[in-house]
């Protein structure tokens, strides 16, 4: 896909979880078509910490791991390459105050740091687009900066460098330009005080010995002999972490992870020997505290028999066995493949021993040879921390000896960059310190200053030479302002396609506004938002892939309103164009004052066409408060406003894991003018939109998972309320169900799979349900009715299906239409659900047919209260036996889902029904509070029709 320029997402550099750009903005620096992910030269902004996590080159963009991309779980993207500059997770500008980078933001409970930089440090205001150039805007402390990043590749040999715009100063300021670990040395450049050499010096690398930082790792390429699965066989590692990773490995020397591969590595703190695509045996105790311990694995061939040692001693044991013999797989210490074990696939820390043997030994054994004794000779062994240079041997004499190789991603020490600036300023000055960093210092200043600072990646023992006036005196710094006032249409088509009438005879009738699934760029059409222009012609739509489309034609008529008769056209003309690319999965948007406002999982931005081409040139960031981990789970869902102008949105909290930050399982309001985000209530897993109730309240739904039994639709009637995810963020310390609030009601999974937003039927060209509370379903594709009524300060009620046929795709996202009053609803399929086609825009129209359906629902002693939107006939109506009920509990618990206990069923005694027809009480003896019940009925209206229908509902309480 053609993803425009940039691209944002949440991307890790390297493997050892030090550079995580959370809102990280990948942007294409060389010149062609295909967008970003075409490219083969990129930087990195973080818009959390305003620093540049990363410069890059190569074939590939990024691995294209994570939900967005190919809809795995628990795995993020890493960028691909070649790395030339790199700065770990961080501030990217010193405090203005103090000049120093001492982290100020949010400390999760992973003790990691999250979220903006304070805005009185340092603010994103947002990118601005000129063509396939992007420039950034933001503020450190009251200085205004605009920035836009750059390659030059003359000679192959590329300059990666950011052209800066600053404003008046009224202090001097600190910017972070690369990171390259302790042992980095910098060195002055004769006569070029604008520039500095900084990385290790070609006696240092020649010298350097072995360390294991995440990027680095030996391999025994002719490893034949050395069999972990024919034979018997024991591995011994000396270690030291607080991270993790492999530790010894054989597999396939290229790719990754493989059938029968094997390796023994540390995942989550514990020791963990694992055979590829058979299984694995996990220590009890735990490694990674930063103490040495000796562990060790034994493998008995016989019977797959596998020991782990910590120290000597026994602590977990199973069975493993291969599947088939491997030929042609290496040895390798410190890293298994590049995406086996997930998170943690380089060892980081010490590996200062490693022996193998062809044999089980035990315990005293394993402790006599770690206290310098050897009982049996090992047939290899390495010692990493005692070698220097490219060549670890096997000290043996066995001749298994090992390259060392480093990862192109990282490798923190491995790097020597070569860095200028121009044009010269007064007072400027590099600061280097003992942690690695290189950094410039801008002086305070009345004036503005233009500036580009510039940086290429060399060997050790490579002469700046001709490199040096490309770091300190390239083409002048552009005038970014410029830039600023709107550029060329990058995307001039106009689509247009044919949309269709629906010509169901029945109540509703369904109009596809068809979208543009082929199209120039490839986009994939996943539609997760939308609303309508003043003028009602038009409407504005985002999709989960980053993309934003104006679609004119939505509203084309129907004489008498009524269905499209066989004899009328069917088709109607619809218009597309794409006007804005690159955002972080949006999953709302909101048309307010004609500006479109899109909720992404890192900002509410605000799209400003500043030329009038109908494209958008600046993308502003109207808050990005929002809490953001590499974790999958965690959507920004729906996008409302209030009467005051205040957002709402929704953010869900991590999957099959406790939250790490406040925002996690959250609904949450934005101020109007974007300053503030405020927490309303907590204890969600996944609440897919919010819906404004007209007395300020709200309803959200949440999915079936760990600690939610049964999908739901919760009523939120003040702030500061716990609903039941005891995974999610909140203070509440006990999981029992009495402290969470209880939802409007539970929804089986065979009524729906997965609940989206709710909305109001405020629309009367929807005639007797104008008033009523509907539901999408993304799970099944369906619209239901929420009849519910309050008791006391709690909200109860159930859903039953429109009569309509489900939708190809998961509807998420509903809106009536300001002049035809008809319901227009879109969506998606990218997680687990029924319908699967990508995405679908809808209008269903109400064709003023009869409709029967439950608009009320009411729960008192021993009676239930359904009433119709329509006249009943009362012969039918009035026989018990025409009703089916059905109640069950299910369990709360950290287990996913809950299956149904104590289902039973419930008799109806009798049946009346009101004067005017709509209204059927039962008499159900045995009724009772459940939080589960299924009324099924089979009765006919006044005209004859025949009405078979259901209502999934929850009851709390029976009192009036």
């Amino acid at each position: 896909m053609d993803y425009g320029p940039h691209l944002m997402a949440s991307y890790e550099v390297g493997q050892d979880g030090s550079n995580f750009a959370y809102k990280g903005i990948a942007i294409r620096l060389d010149a062609g078509s295909g967008g970003v992910s075409r490219g083969s030269h990129w930087m990195m902004f973080d818009h959390d910490t305003m620093r540049w996590a990363a410069a890059w080159s190569g074939s590939d963009f990024i691995d294209y791991q994570g939900i967005l991309f190919n809809g795995r779980h628990g795995v993020h993207p890493r960028i691909q390459g070649r790395v030339h500059m790199a700065n770990p997770t961080g501030p990217g500008w010193a405090n203005p105050e103090t000049g120093d980078f001492q982290e100020r933001r949010l400390q999760g409970r992973d003790d990691r740091y999250y979220g903006p930089l304070p805005r009185d440090w340092a603010h994103y205001r947002g990118l601005y687009h000129f063509g396939n150039r992007v420039i950034l805007a933001y503020t450190v402390a009251e200085t205004s900066v605009l920035e836009m990043p750059h390659v030059d590749t003359t000679d192959d040999q590329p300059v990666f460098s950011r052209m800066l715009e600053i404003g008046p100063r009224a202090q001097d300021l600190i910017l972070q330009v690369d990171h390259l670990g302790p042992d980095a040395v910098a060195q002055t450049i004769e006569d070029t005080p604008t520039a500095v050499r900084f990385g290790q010096t070609a006696q240092d690398e020649a010298n350097a010995t072995v360390r294991f930082d995440g990027a680095t790792w030996l391999q025994v390429d002719d490893a034949e002999s050395l069999e972990l699965a024919d034979r018997d066989c024991t591995v011994f590692a000396r270690i030291r972490t607080r991270q993790g990773g492999t530790i010894f490995s054989k597999t396939n020397p290229e790719g990754n992870w493989v059938r029968d591969g094997k390796a023994l590595f540390v995942r989550n703190g514990r020791l963990v020997f694992d055979i590829g695509w058979v299984g694995a045996v996990s220590s009890r105790r735990t490694i990674n505290d930063g103490q040495i311990y000796d562990v060790a694995m034994t493998y008995r061939h016989q019977d797959g028999r596998v020991r782990l040692y910590i120290d000597g001693q026994l602590d977990a044991e199973g069975r493993l066995q291969p599947q088939q013999r491997v030929q042609g797989h290496a040895v390798r210490i410190g890293f298994a493949a590049g995406n086996f074990p997930t998170d943690q696939t380089f060892f980081e820390g010490q590996i200062d021993d490693v022996a193998m043997w062809h044999r089980c030994l035990e315990g005293p054994e394993l402790q006599q040879f770690a206290g310098g004794e050897q009982p049996v000779p090992p047939i290899a062994r390495w010692k990493p921390s005692e070698a220097e240079g490219s060549t670890v041997e096997d000290i043996t004499g066995q001749g298994h000896h090992a390259r060392v190789l480093r990862g192109a991603t990282t490798a923190k020490d491995s790097r020597t960059v070569l860095a200028g600036y121009w044009p010269p300023i007064e007072r400027a000055r590099w600061i280097t310190d003992a942690a690695g960093n290189l950094r410039l210092l801008i002086p305070a200043g009345s004036d503005p200053l233009r500036l580009t600072i510039a940086t290429t990646r060399i060997e050790s023992d490579q002469p700046a030479g001709d490199l040096l006036p490309r770091v300190t005196a390239g083409e002048e710094p552009w005038d970014l302002d410029r830039l600023t006032r709107g550029g060329p249409m990058r995307w001039p088509e106009r689509l247009t396609l044919q949309g269709m009438l629906g010509n169901d005879p029945g109540p509703f009738a369904i109009d596809v506004l068809q979208h543009p699934e082929q199209n120039p760029w490839s986009c994939r059409m996943r539609l997760t938002g939308f609303d309508f222009y003043p003028d009602g012609r038009r409407a504005a739509v985002c999709t989960w892939d980053g993309d934003v489309w104006i679609v004119e034609g939505i509203d084309p008529a129907v004489p008498d309103g009524q269905v499209a008769s066989s004899d009328q056209p069917t088709a109607f003309p619809i218009t597309w164009q794409r006007v804005a690319s690159g955002l972080f999965q949006p999953l709302g948007l909101r048309i307010i004052d004609g500006k479109i406002h899109v909720m992404c999982r890192d900002q509410l931005v605000v799209l400003h066409d500043l030329n009038g081409n109908g494209e958008t040139d600046f993308y502003e960031n109207w808050n990005n408060d929002h809490q953001v981990t590499e974790h999958f789970h965690e959507f920004a869902m729906g996008l409302q406003t209030d009467a005051e102008g205040n957002f709402y949105y929704a953010k869900s909290a991590r999957h099959a894991l406790p939250a790490l930050v406040p925002h996690h399982g959250t609904l949450l309001k934005i101020a109007r003018d974007g300053s503030h985000t405020e927490i309303l209530a907590t204890g969600f897993r996944a609440a897919n939109g919010v819906c404004i109730n007209p007395d300020g309240t709200f309803f959200v739904t949440d999915q079936e998972g760990h600690w939610m039994p049964k999908n739901r639709i919760n009523w939120i009637d003040q702030p500061g309320k716990y609903y039941g995810n005891f995974w999610g963020y909140h203070d509440v310390a006990d999981p029992s169900d009495e402290l969470m609030e209880p939802p409007l009601c539970w929804i089986t999974n065979a009524m729906d799979r997965s609940p989206a937003e709710l909305l109001w039927v405020d629309s009367s060209a929807w005639g007797p349900l104008e008033g009523s509370l509907l539901n999408l379903s993304y799970g099944y594709g369906k619209i239901y009715i929420v009849p519910h009524e309050r008791v006391g300060d709690r909200m109860q009620g159930g859903v039953s299906d429109l009569p309509l046929p489900p939708f190809p795709t998961g509807i998420m996202r509903g809106r009536f239409h300001p002049d035809n009053g008809q319901l227009y609803t879109l969506g998606m399929y990218a997680w687990a659900a029924n319908p699967q086609q990508p995405g679908g825009f809808y209008r269903v129209r109400y064709t003023g047919q009869p409709v029967y359906l439950p608009v009320g629902l009411q729960a008192r002693e021993q009676q239930l209260t359904i009433t119709f939107s329509g006249p009943l006939d009362p012969q039918v109506a009035t026989d018990p036996e025409n009703y089916r009920l059905q109640a069950w509990s299910v369990q709360r618990s950290a287990r996913y889902g809950s299956d149904h206990f104590d289902e039973h069923t419930l008799k109806v005694q009798s049946a009346t029904l009101t004067e005017d027809g709509h209204a059927v009480r039962l008499v159900v003896p045995d009724l009772a509070p459940t939080w589960c019940m299924e009324i099924r009925y089979a009765i006919q209206a006044r005209d004859g029709e025949w009405i078979d229908g259901r209502i999934h509902h929850t009851i709390h309480s029976l009192d009036p």
